[in-house]
């Protein structure tokens, strides 16, 4: 279906049981990152068109416990004066509809001429587990918008360790984090209102300099790699993936078709709550065999031969997952064009976007064993007479 005759109304969160269990078939029985990250939502209706704009119904179901206006007054009370953020847009830039939260009250007026209320519709969804479409009659929704804002200026952190191939040189292996966070909390229980963001992405942005300092240290000895390595430091990631988004479409600094592959590193210094104690040495591998089979075989080689022997996990690696991970840090920018990627991630925790993401809580070394990892396989693609070729079923 696309839906791009009118207005749409889609209620906040998936099929849910109760607050704490879906009705999906999510892993763990509680719910999924569908009703935690709204964008996923849009981004998977805007694949099939854009509507005239979007009514999303705020307090229906079991996870709503505040009305709408309570809602949004605490949404800009933990405002940090910068907003959303977004590219600057071009003439040519694709322009989204515009979305509005709304009450149920408000939700069933709309629909009165239809014949159903939203806890009507709400219990026949939750039933069947697949959406309810139709149509309603009569009803004329139309908005006015004022778009405005600043321009604010921000930096992708770019450094390049050249090639000493005459002809490889040309080519680049990026090895990429981001470096920004989401900046003051409301609070939590103990009073901090600073998000530190010291795995999200500190873990990321540490590991990629001691891999540079690595790699640079090689040059200096007369062993440097063959083809270059770039290391980017991306901005605004938090905002949108929007530092690799300039990066991959607006002004590559590299062109693209330059690029062998790209190795993504957010996330890597605490384990997620299905791994404690003894079995927190592994990471979470997303992307490598479904964009490039070699890519992946490189890797898997690379954790053998060093004996590092982390457990390569690929419990995210699949276009199905509910969580889309791939599509969900800087490597999917550099995926959509089909440039082969490995996103490197431990997983999600108590603390993910919480004031408690804190230094003293990294494994360190894990995170350690991780970056000899993403070093080995980087000075494998940097080295290797031919590119990892394309393969598997992409993402695209």
């Amino acid at each position: 279906l696309v839906y791009t005759d009118g207005w749409l109304m889609i209620l906040r969160d998936e099929p849910l049981a109760d607050a704490e269990t879906s009705l999906l078939p999510t892993e763990d029985g509680k719910p999924s990152t569908w009703t935690q990250q709204p964008n996923l939502k849009f981004n998977a209706m805007f694949q099939r068109g854009l509507p005239k704009g979007i009514l999303i119904v705020g307090d229906a179901g079991p996870a709503a416990d505040k009305s709408v206006k309570q809602a949004a007054k605490e949404q800009l009370a933990q405002l940090d004066g910068v907003g959303s953020l977004s590219l600057k847009a071009s003439e040519s830039s694709t322009q989204y509809p515009p979305f509005f939260v709304i009450s149920s009250e408000l939700a069933d007026n709309l629909l009165e001429p239809s014949g159903n209320s939203i806890e009507e519709l709400r219990a026949q969804i939750g039933e069947s587990v697949t959406p309810v479409v139709f149509a309603v009659p009569d009803v004329v929704v139309s908005s006015t918008l004022s778009n405005g804002g600043d321009e604010l200026g921000t930096e992708n952190v770019l450094a390049l360790v050249e090639g000493s191939d005459p002809v490889l040189k040309n080519e680049v292996v990026l090895i990429s984090s981001h470096y920004d966070h989401i900046g003051l909390a409301s609070g939590s229980k103990d009073g901090d209102t600073v998000n530190n963001g010291a795995d999200d992405d500190g873990s990321g942005t540490v590991a990629l300099l001691e891999i540079a300092e690595a790699f640079m240290r090689a040059k200096e000895d007369g062993h440097g790699p063959r083809r270059s390595i770039l290391f980017v430091n991306f901005t605004g990631e938090e905002k949108g993936l929007l530092g690799s988004a300039y990066f991959a479409d607006v002004e590559p600094t590299v062109a693209l078709e330059n690029i062998v592959s790209v190795l993504n590193i957010d996330m890597i210094g605490r384990a997620d709550p299905t791994h404690t104690g003894d079995s927190d040495q592994y990471v979470y591998i997303i992307g490598s065999n479904l964009i490039s089979k070699e890519l992946h075989e490189i890797n898997v080689g690379v954790n053998d031969v060093t004996g590092i022997g982390l457990d390569l996990n690929e419990r995210f690696n699949s276009k199905d997952d509910p969580n889309r991970f791939y599509a969900r840090s800087d490597q999917w920018n550099f995926g959509k064009h089909n440039i082969p990627f490995i996103f490197f991630f431990t997983g999600t925790h108590e603390d993910y976007h919480q004031p408690g993401d804190e230094a003293h809580k990294i494994l360190y070394d894990r995170m350690a064993d991780i970056s000899r990892l993403i070093f080995g396989t980087a000075w494998q693609l940097a080295n290797q007479d031919e590119r990892p070729e394309l393969s598997g079923t992409g993402f695209n």
